[in-house]
């Protein structure tokens, strides 16, 4: 599903215009922004868990440079889905039901 496709799904669901829904979208994409970037996680029912780590200094080798190269630290989100959600996921891609 592309970003269009779901600003429409989501207008028609909530009976919003195309560019109420884009507002909202871009509304809440900010609000998870900014409390992954504060540190803060969050969780979503149904949906699962949104937090952020930091991942320490690696040492990698650059086959291009032929020489080990120090990449430094930098935050990462981790998301967790929440238990239905796997169960469910886990069901579609088997096929088993």
């Amino acid at each position: 599903m592309t970003y269009n496709e779901l600003i429409d799904r989501m207008s028609e669901e909530l009976g919003l215009s195309k560019a109420e829904t884009r507002r909202l979208m871009k509304d809440v994409v900010g609000e998870f922004t900014d409390q992954l970037g504060e540190g803060t996680g969050f969780s979503i029912p149904d949906l699962g868990t949104f937090k952020t780590r930091i991942k320490e200094v690696q040492k990698i080798y650059n086959p291009h440079h032929k020489k080990y190269m120090m990449v430094p630290p930098k935050q990462i989100v981790e998301y967790s889905p929440a238990k239905n959600m796997k169960e469910k996921l886990k069901y579609i891609a088997t096929g088993d039901e």
